[in-house]
Formats: structure tokens, sequence, C-alpha cells
């Protein structure tokens, strides 16, 4: 879905107008000075929450697409639409390129509270240069520039590099060491405080540099690494001695079970057979044979023997 600026815009505007305070807007328009930048008078809570809000209604802004609303609510010259932007970019600050720098650039010389500004050099151009080593060499021309503002953004952006990189803080040095003269107390707040943050990387270096320059911030002693942590078992308790013969004496009682034993099962009854005579040894006596029965006489053979 395509994002519409205008309406983005108007939605944002309403919504920080509802939370305004005009006590704070005077505040803040006497702090910005003369220009052409005015404020609705939200406080910094409200336009964080706004920030956060907005990147998570468009979680798929990519880059084209952000640094095209950031310009837009930039061109509003509204003080706390142009924080919204620069929150924005610190949020998704992943997404910059190199060739985004002369748009960072602009916003940097333009007009703003100095706290935007911080935001916009620290987290956008910083890391920027974490990621792009050659582009120190831009750092070192907003130092040479007769802008404050420029001056201050080339420190500031130099802190994400320093403690990234163990090898930098020569050219951390090479940076600073014309701004060391500067009359801005915000420029030489923001090298203490890079000093202080690098020191977690460069600590002998960022010491000689104090104490060559006689610089009054307090760098804090290095601390040695953590002691690894040894977890030892406690050993086991010894029993008591009148304890032990007591367990020794008495007989360990087991628990008794009666085995069930099952009926033994009945056989089937198996009918016996009448034992056989015992068979004789004589020979058995032959069987008499019948006789044959004798022929009746016929009337024919009975006439002829009466004849005779």
């Amino acid at each position: 879905m395509s994002m519409n600026f205008a309406r983005e815009q108007s939605l944002l505007r309403q919504k920080l107008q509802a939370k305004a305070s005009p006590d704070l807007a005077a505040s803040r328009l006497q702090q910005l000075g003369e220009g052409n930048v005015t404020c609705l008078g939200a406080d910094d809570a409200a336009v964080a929450q706004a920030a956060v809000e907005l990147a998570a209604t468009w979680p798929a802004m990519g880059r084209a697409q952000m640094t095209a609303f950031v310009r837009t609510l930039w061109s509003s010259k509204i003080h706390e639409l142009r924080d919204v932007g620069a929150r924005l970019l610190a949020m998704r600050a992943a997404l910059i390129e190199p060739a985004d720098l002369p748009l960072l650039e602009g916003f940097l010389q333009d007009q703003a509270l100095d706290a935007v500004h911080a935001t916009l050099a620290r987290d956008v151009v910083g890391l920027l240069v974490a990621k792009n080593k050659k582009l120190w060499k831009d750092l070192k021309r907003f130092a040479g520039s007769a802008h404050d503002g420029m001056q201050r953004a080339a420190v500031r952006a130099s802190a994400l590099p320093l403690v990234d990189d163990a090898e930098a803080f020569p050219r951390f040095v090479e940076l600073v060491t014309p701004l060391l003269a500067s009359a801005d107390a915000l420029v030489q707040s923001s090298i203490d405080a890079v000093l202080v943050a690098a020191a977690v990387t460069h600590g002998d270096a960022v010491r000689a540099f104090v104490q060559q320059h006689a610089r009054t911030v307090t760098i804090p002693k290095a601390t040695p690494p953590p002691v690894p942590l040894v977890v030892t078992k406690p050993a086991p308790t010894p029993a008591p001695v009148a304890a032990v013969a007591k367990a020794k004496a008495a007989p360990t009682a087991k628990a008794e079970t009666k085995k069930v034993v099952p009926p033994p099962a009945k056989k089937p009854a198996v009918m016996k057979k009448p034992a056989s005579k015992p068979k004789s040894s004589k020979p058995a006596a032959a069987k008499p044979t019948p006789k044959k029965a004798a022929a009746k006489p016929t009337k024919k053979s009975g006439a002829k023997s009466r004849a005779r």
C-alpha cells in the first residue's frame, strides 16, 4: 500500500497539536531564535511516541520512501514534525546509504533545536560512517566548516565509529585537534562526551589525549575483566556418630510380601479301560465243522424205492 505523504503529515500534526502546550511552544521558539521555524508545543515524550507509532504503521517503508517522507516533514518548518523525521531516520538508520549524506548535511545546516541535530549526527551520520570508513573525510570537511552546527555534527558523528573501530583514534585526533580552540561550548562538551565513550575501546590513548590537552573531563578507570565464577558443591555434612551406630544396629525393615500361590489345576478325569484277559498258552480247540443236512428225498425217488 502506497503512503500518502500529505495525509500522514496532516494526521501527525493533529495528533501532536492535541498534546500541545502554549508555554512550551513559546519556550522553544525562544531557543530557536529568529527564523522561520514554528512550534506546536508538544513535549518530547509525545514526539517520540508519534515517531514510534508512525514506524509501526509503516513497517515496510523502504529507504527511498522514508527519505522522501522525512524531506516532506522537514519542509513543513514545524519543529515537532522535523523532530519526528529525525527520530524516524534514527530508527531506520540501517537503510541509509552514502548517497543520502547530502540530504543529511542539508538538515544539519538548517534551523532546528540542537537535540534534533544531535540525533541526526550521532545516530544517523555516525552509523553511516561506521559502515563506510571513507566518510571520515566528510567528517573532517564538516569540522572545517564555519557553521557551528556542522562542527558539532562532525564530533558527534565520530562517537560510534570510534567505539566500533580499535584503530580509529588517530582519525579522531586529526578531526578534533583544530576544534579545541573553538569558543562554542557545545563543541567542547561534545568532544568530552565522545572521549568518555571512546575510553571503552581506546582507554590509554584517550587518557594520553586528555593529559596532553589538559581536558577537565574525567575518564573512568579501566576495569579488569571479571573473574569467572567457579561454583563448588559443598561437602556433605557427616551424620552424628550416635545416629550412625543406631542406624547400623537397627535391622532394615523389609516389607513382607505374601506370595499368592494359585491352587493346583485339576487334571481331567481319564476313563480307564477294563483290563484284558490274559491269553491262554494252549492252542485253541478247533471248532466242529457243522454237518451238512441230509437232502430230503423227492417224490420220484420215494416211488422208486417202494417199487424195489
